[in-house]
């Protein structure tokens, strides 16, 4: 009769896939170790998995998964921010972008800093592996482009700046964040990142009439 997996054990080997590769790199990283972090045999391990970038596989579509994930619900938050705030202008609406971006952000923020380790192993795992990276930061790039050209069109973003360069300025700052931290073993202050990063975006991106209120708002209080 053949073996049947134990339970529990493919999501523990999984884990263990994570550990090792993201310590070692996908070259180094060896079976027999990932089996013993495990707790189960090496041959237990081949009723999982041909091989470990069988995997690194899995765990990569998993981070894939979450991605998009996270991109569609950032979409959809988007969206529902539109439809409550499209009265709005001048300070009050950039206060209130800023807030609601703060916490869609910081929630981007948490997934990046759980796998930066994962993204560092999988850049440096080769060009085979790294296509999904890439074909995931175009399709980010261009909604990017389309949600900053539409807001130029609205009026709330200056509309003097290729919005293809801020879609690039945004995708490069965060995949900035994401090699940074990869060296760190404390977690940074997410939220504190996101709310100076995006400060001074929209210092930067605010269009016409919201600069304009916002400095009769600052000579008003002083």
């Amino acid at each position: 009769m053949a073996r049947r997996p134990a339970p529990g054990a493919h999501e523990a080997l999984l884990e263990a896939a994570r550990e090792e590769i993201c310590r070692h790199g996908l070259a180094r990283a060896r079976v027999e170790d990932i089996a013993r972090r495990a707790g189960i045999s090496k041959g237990a391990f081949y009723l999982h998995f041909r091989t470990k970038d069988a995997a690194f596989a899995e765990i990569v579509q998993r981070l894939y998964g979450a991605l998009e994930e996270q991109t569609r619900r950032r979409e959809e938050a988007e969206r529902r921010f539109d439809r409550a705030h499209g009265d709005e202008d001048g300070p009050a609406l950039l206060r209130a972008q800023l807030e609601f971006e703060v916490a869609v952000d910081l929630e981007s923020l948490e997934l990046l800093w759980r796998n930066r380790h994962v993204i560092r192993a999988l850049e440096a795992a080769g060009p085979g592996w790294t296509r999904g990276l890439a074909d995931f930061r175009r399709r980010l790039q261009r909604a990017l482009r389309d949600r900053i050209a539409a807001k130029q069109a609205a009026g709330r973003l200056r509309r003097d700046i290729d919005p293809a360069a801020v879609a690039d300025l945004l995708v490069g700052t965060y995949e900035g964040f994401v090699r940074r931290t990869a060296e760190l073993r404390q977690k940074p202050d997410l939220a504190g990142w996101a709310r100076s990063f995006l400060t001074i975006f929209y210092e930067g991106m605010a269009g016409p009439a919201a600069r304009a209120a916002s400095a009769r708002a600052r000579r008003t209080a002083t």
